[in-house]
């Protein structure tokens, strides 16, 4: 049904070249890659840097929380999670005393979390990470998987570090090398500025 059903359609709108990428290996179609809109004007770069590290969304499975949550607690580096969700309390037991959870943070006080981090962690594969692009738009670095969307906006070396497998140890590794290194805040900005 759901093939003869796509056979019919006149046009396919994907998110992401990731997800057209999909469209084509399954539906043998083209697509046209229209992204979401990031409201980029709502984030800034901050002249305070502080040492967090930050996660930001529903705390669900496939976000993979559980493992930065580990690299973090073997790093001992602090680590702000901002988000709700089912998986609370099971990630509340594996958190040691630099992990901290902030629950839901009001959108006038969002950016500023986004702005004064060290760097944003983002360990899952989105369709289009729009949290990322967020991070992106505050002039910060990424410390991502390198699946999904991610490799489309994001320059290895310029704009953060990719890690290769979702385990803790992969992102323990690219944290490490993450902070011998430096990211200049408006490059950063300016490759998102398109959003």
């Amino acid at each position: 049904w759901d093939r003869v059903s796509a056979d019919r359609v006149d046009r396919i709108i994907a998110n992401s070249n990731f997800v057209a990428a999909r469209i084509k290996k399954y539906y043998r179609k083209d697509s046209l890659v229209i992204h979401p809109p990031v409201e980029v004007s709502r984030f800034s770069i901050s002249s305070v840097q502080k040492e967090y590290y930050l996660m930001v969304g529903r705390l669900i499975a496939y976000k993979r929380h559980d493992i930065a949550i580990e690299a973090f607690n073997r790093l001992k580096l602090p680590l702000k999670i901002i988000g709700r969700g089912p998986e609370l309390e099971r990630l509340q037991k594996l958190a040691g005393p630099t992990i901290e959870f902030l629950g839901r943070v009001d959108e006038v006080e969002l950016p500023k979390y986004y702005a004064e981090c060290r760097g944003f962690v983002f360990p899952q594969e989105e369709d289009f990470g729009i949290v990322a692009i967020e991070a992106l738009a505050s002039g910060r670095p990424l410390i991502a998987y390198r699946g999904g969307d991610i490799p489309e906006h994001m320059e290895e070396g310029s704009m953060g570090v990719f890690f290769e497998k979702q385990t803790s140890e992969s992102i323990e590794a690219a944290v490490e090398r993450f902070r011998d290194m430096h990211f200049d805040p408006v490059f950063i900005r300016s490759k998102v500025e398109c959003f």
